[in-house]
């Protein structure tokens, strides 16, 4: 199956992309929906199937791009297979979205025996490989493949337990700065892995929210070993990568400026006119849909008319803007909702 551009559009997603990075006009604005498993609803497969079956991931993936026509695929990693590589569990619900199932280390000497995962030690990377390979054969030349990678600050918050993490950053800062490492070189392996069939990389770090950290370990945990990946994932595939993190992130805007960023993902907390004045020379800016309050329970007239304003608010932005979702999408939101969405940036554009 060989991915192919909506019937509604003037450009392929991939078209779209190179032009609205030259500066060029657009036949619409770009959307990244943030789905993943959803998908697989719609060739009759499990959440738990979707991670686990390649070939059925890519066909889901496939689907979904056949049905709406946006603009970028994604697969992993992420967080939840960097995360297994380490030793760390992760539970795939037949119906869900994955959740961690506790800290994995328990004591920071575990680290003594621990080492970098890769693809040629960790089996559950190779899954993620192989599924990059199938998308980036179906989809080349007509949508972009930017696997997800779940970023360090976050990966290690959940190999030893978030609170118990956080709290390390006082207690135990020389361990924090090992764990980081290991982390930050599995990534890069990771990067390693997916460079020959990616158009960019996406990096989420939730956990490094200014809602959980100050900016002061923002910038001495956060910033250096995000800025380490990022400058290593454009050197393998030429590309800086798009970032994520949850919640408020306006007391670090200063330290995402300094960031070799592409785009910036933002949570629908963020007000799109203001990211636009203080980003949006440097980066693409991302967002930023209500996932519960607008795609999982709004009506058409409100996601509609949400759509349209944060269109507006973005207007305009030097390096361009992208229709996406504040986070992930809930996983019971109703596939309509998305073609609504769709339609109504078609709409917009006179398509």
């Amino acid at each position: 199956m060989r991915a192919e551009a909506n019937r509604r559009d003037r450009m392929t997603p991939h078209e779209r992309r190179i032009a609205m990075e030259r500066g060029e006009e657009t036949d619409r604005i770009p959307v990244i929906p943030f789905i993943g498993e959803i998908s697989g609803r719609l060739v009759g497969i499990s959440s738990r199937e979707y991670w686990h079956d390649a070939a059925k991931m890519v066909e889901a993936e496939l689907a979904a791009f056949t049905r709406l026509g946006h603009d970028e695929l994604s697969l992993g990693p992420n967080t939840c297979g960097i995360l297994e590589s380490l030793g760390g569990t992760v539970v795939y619900p037949e119906e869900g979205m994955p959740y961690f199932d506790g800290a994995y280390l328990k004591d920071y000497r575990m680290l003594d025996e621990m080492e970098p995962a890769s693809a040629a030690n960790a089996e559950r990377l190779l899954f993620f490989r192989e599924a990059m390979e199938r998308m980036k054969e179906a989809a080349d030349g007509i949508v972009d493949v930017a696997p997800s990678i779940g970023g360090p600050f976050t990966i290690a918050a959940n190999l030893r337990g978030v609170e118990q993490f956080l709290r390390d950053l006082r207690k135990e800062p020389e361990q924090v700065q090992r764990l980081l490492r290991l982390v930050t070189d599995t990534m890069k392996n990771c990067v390693d892995m997916v460079a020959p069939f990616a158009d960019g990389i996406r990096l989420a770090d939730p956990v490094a929210s200014p809602a959980l950290i100050s900016p002061r370990y923002f910038r001495e945990l956060v910033y250096p070993y995000l800025v380490e990946i990022m400058e290593y994932a454009e050197e393998k595939t030429g590309k800086r990568p798009s970032l994520h993190i949850c919640g408020n992130t306006k007391k670090v805007w200063e330290y995402f400026r300094e960031m070799p960023i592409r785009a910036i993902s933002l949570d629908n907390i963020m007000d799109l006119g203001e990211a636009k004045e203080a980003l949006g020379d440097r980066m693409t800016i991302v967002g930023n849909l209500p996932p519960v309050e607008c795609l999982l329970e709004g009506s058409e007239k409100t996601l509609r008319e949400e759509i349209r304003r944060e269109t507006d608010l973005a207007k305009g932005s030097p390096k361009g803007y992208i229709s996406a979702s504040g986070c992930d999408v809930p996983y019971n939101t109703d596939l309509k909702k998305l073609d609504i969405w769709m339609d109504e940036v078609r709409t917009m554009a006179g398509l």
